[in-house]
């Protein structure tokens, strides 16, 4: 009677993105436990442009097999087959490991090497073809879960994680029907065939007008990364971007309308596995370009408003002096060497348009010249011609007194060596009013 075998079919789909697909070890029949002296085959699959005038390495426990094939068979296995079994197409990557044991037991259950998440699941109970069963049974972490007749095959159908379990079997050999062989147990873990997908979106602020790109980010087990998967995109519940194999959703120019609450579905090829992202809520920000460029106009009106600020602060050491040394070459100047200030001057109108500048004099600085009352200075000035002054007639500027080195005690102004400290202006009323220069000076 020969064995019935049941094998895992997995229908493999290869995009090929630039990016570097490793291959993936496969057994036919598609057990991952054999009995002694029994057969099974191992084939390397590569995407399909590699398949073309490749020379392939296969490993054993990461020692190199003087196999260049792409499928070889391991005839009568014996203990020595034991192992991890990778292969290389080429000078690509070299796979991920996929172990083969090898039995001399009576009774074993068989499994694939590998399950993933939404396979189709057989698991075999199997003996000797010398050793007919009559009966079979299936036990999952210590409980019964089906008991067969001859039948040697359980189909547990499509798995989740929850199929994981402690597995074992037992058979009733027809020439001791009273007596079962039960197999050892098989710790059965369901693999994850791609992770929970994440939202992922750029820019991370949003603005009114930029190109919102939304990526669907999840992961394939190295085992099944030659599986195509598909991604559709939703905002807000309604399906914005049905399934196709772009993991991106682009909005160019994004506008308000577009916020929402974003999510997005991942599955395989026939709909075997699907995965559902978390929402993440996005929201746009209104007018940013507006918004960078109000930012902007602020930045640049203040630093006016300082600068502004600034020049009336310092108005009088800045402009003023340049006035007054205007005015003062354009009309008479009467130089007065005393130390009196003009605030104490009484001056006589007349027609004659002055100047009257100040300037320091040794003489008037003296000590005991500071006796000397307003009243008396002003007599020293009450025949000059001024016309009666306004405040507007008068402006005031710094004198530097370190840089004098010779005071002039007449009207002669030498804008090169002194500096103006007060200066009264009026304006001429004809070309013919002339200075009167002091008499005293």
């Amino acid at each position: 009677m020969s064995p019935l075998v049941a094998v895992i079919l997995i229908t493999v789909t290869i995009e090929s993105k630039g990016a570097a697909v490793k291959p993936v070890v496969s057994f036919n029949p598609n057990w991952g436990t054999v009995l002694a002296y029994e057969s099974v085959t191992l084939t390397c699959n590569v995407a399909p442009p590699a398949q073309r005038e490749q020379k392939y390495h296969w490993y054993r426990n990461n020692r190199n097999l003087t196999i260049n094939d792409q499928s070889f068979t391991v005839n009568y296995a014996e203990e020595k087959d034991i192992g991890d079994y990778q292969c290389r197409a080429g000078n690509g990557d070299i796979s991920e490991a996929v172990r083969l044991e090898v039995s001399g037991a009576h009774v074993i259950l068989q499994v694939p090497p590998l399950v993933f998440e939404g396979d189709i699941l057989s698991l075999r109970c199997h003996s000797y073809d010398k050793f007919p069963a009559v009966e079979t049974t299936f036990y999952k972490d210590h409980k019964e879960i089906k008991s067969l007749g001859t039948a040697s095959e359980l189909l547990v159908g499509k798995v989740n994680m929850e199929t994981s379990g402690l597995y074992k079997c037992s058979r009733r050999i027809k020439s001791h029907s009273s007596f079962h062989n039960y197999s050892d147990q098989v710790d059965i873990v369901v693999q994850e065939m791609f992770s929970l997908p994440q939202i992922k979106v750029r820019p991370d602020q949003v603005s009114e007008g930029d190109n919102m790109t939304i990526t669907c980010d999840t992961k394939l087990s190295p085992h099944r990364e030659t599986t195509e998967l598909q991604f559709a995109f939703y905002r807000n519940g309604h399906n914005v971007q049905g399934f196709s194999s772009s993991n991106q959703y682009g909005v160019p120019s994004a506008q308000l309308e577009h916020s929402g609450n974003y999510a997005c579905e991942v599955q395989t090829p026939t709909g075997s596995v699907k995965k559902m992202s978390n929402g993440q809520q996005i929201k746009l920000h209104g007018g940013g370009h507006v918004y960078r460029a109000v930012i902007i106009s602020v930045a640049l009106l203040s630093i006016l408003l300082v600068a502004a600020a600034l020049t009336y602060k310092y108005r009088h050491n800045l402009a003023l002096p340049l006035a007054c040394n205007g005015l003062l070459h354009q009309k008479q100047v009467l130089v007065s060497p005393d130390a009196a200030l003009l605030s104490s001057i009484r001056v006589n109108g007349s027609d004659s348009s002055t100047a009257l500048v100040r300037l320091p004099n040794e003489e008037a600085d003296r000590p005991e010249n500071e006796n000397l009352s307003a009243s008396q200075e002003s007599l020293k000035y009450s025949n000059l011609p001024f016309t009666n002054l306004t405040t507007e007639d008068i402006c005031y500027s710094h004198i530097n007194t370190g840089q004098l080195h010779k005071v002039y005690p007449s009207a002669t102004y030498r804008p090169d060596d002194c500096s103006v400290i007060y200066c009264v202006v009026k304006p001429m009323e004809s070309q013919e009013n002339t200075a009167v220069q002091p008499s005293d000076c």
